[in-house]
Parts: C-alpha cells; structure tokens; sequence
C-alpha cells in the first residue's frame, strides 16, 4: 500500500482528473459533477473510433478536428520544440480552418513547456486567475489551456496535445478518457509530424 508520501507518479487518467481539478479551482471554478472523467463510456470510445477513421482515411488534422468538435475550446494543436523555440506541428482553429500553423515563439511563452517539464498535464480555466500563471508570457493571451504530454514507448517525449482558448473555458467538458486514447495513438502511430522546416521525427 502506497505510503503518505509515495513520490511515484499518478497513473495518467488520475493525473489527468487532478489536472483539471486544480485548473477549475484556482480560477475559481466549481465543478458540476464529482467525476468529470468519461472513462471507458461509450461516447468516448465512439470519439476514439472517429479519430481513428478520420486519421487512416484524412490524416492528423481532420482527425484532431474531430476531437475538437467534442468541445467549445477554439484551438487544438499537437505542439514540438526545438532549439529554445515551440510550435504546432499540427494546428486546428475551428474559427479559421485555412489556418495551418500556430505562431513559433519562446518555449518560455507557451505552456506546453509545463506539460514537457513536468511530464504531466497542465490545465487552467482562467490564467488571468490562476496563480501558477502570475508571471507567465501567454496569460494575457491564452486564457485557458490543458495539455498532455505525447511519449513514445521508449519514453522518448515527442510534444504536446492540447485544446486552448483566448476566452476562459470549464476543461470539465472535456473527455478525459478521449484525450488520453489520442494521445497514445499518436505516440504509437509515428505519423507525429516533425518541428515545421525538420524531416526528421525530432523535436
């Protein structure tokens, strides 16, 4: 039985509802209901075979399109580093489908560094309200965020999933069970797409 203070990390799905809490808490969020994970429901393993369809028959982007469509964040990106410098390797903008890439900046501007420096998920609903992003680039920017890491097998970190937002958003929508399915399917799948100008699997 673990111990009061076993350091091991939290199985992801756990993780991941922890992330959640504590990004609706220190914005002030209340959730609705005591579990906001979908776990093993229908509807999420439904969303998983969508995106699985779509990514064998159209590839990445309709497939993470798909996924996006499950909420009402704007964005959803699959997000690389390379040199001190962060971008999406994918982009999805649900208000403007012709866009195909996200900004590069510093990888201190992005808090897809969080979840790449921790190996674990960061969310927050309102980054305007939440204290671990008091001193942040994005805060004023990107208001709400929740993101995973993608890790090969081999344990090798590939990037980041992420849906985020310029207005606050309740990452209680989001199916959890889902997020967790996609971004193990992108690990496995090899079809990440590199850092953008790289033809390596890098970054």
């Amino acid at each position: 039985m673990p111990s009061a203070h076993d350091d091991r990390p939290l199985p992801p799905v756990q993780a991941l509802r922890s992330a959640v809490a504590t990004g609706m808490a220190l914005a002030g969020q209340v959730p609705r209901v005591a579990d906001t994970s979908t776990a093993d429901g229908s509807d999420s393993l439904a969303a998983f075979n969508t995106f699985s369809s779509l990514m064998a028959r159209e590839g990445i982007r309709a497939a993470l399109y798909s996924v996006l469509r499950q909420s009402d964040y704007r964005f959803i990106g699959i997000f690389r580093f390379r040199d001190g410098k962060a971008t999406s390797a994918v982009h999805v903008d649900r208000m403007d489908l012709d866009a195909l890439q996200a900004a590069t900046v510093d990888e201190a501007a992005t808090y897809c560094t969080l979840v790449r420096d921790g190996q674990a998920p960061f969310v927050t609903a309102d980054a305007t309200l939440d204290p671990r992003t008091a001193l942040h680039g994005a805060r004023e920017v990107v208001r709400a965020y929740a993101g995973i890491p993608i890790v090969a097998l081999d344990g090798e970190f590939i990037g980041t999933l992420c849906h985020y937002d310029v207005e606050p958003r309740s990452p209680e929508q989001l199916d959890l069970s889902l997020l967790l399915r996609v971004a193990g399917a992108l690990a496995r799948s090899g079809q990440v797409p590199p850092y953008p100008g790289l033809d390596d699997g890098r970054g």
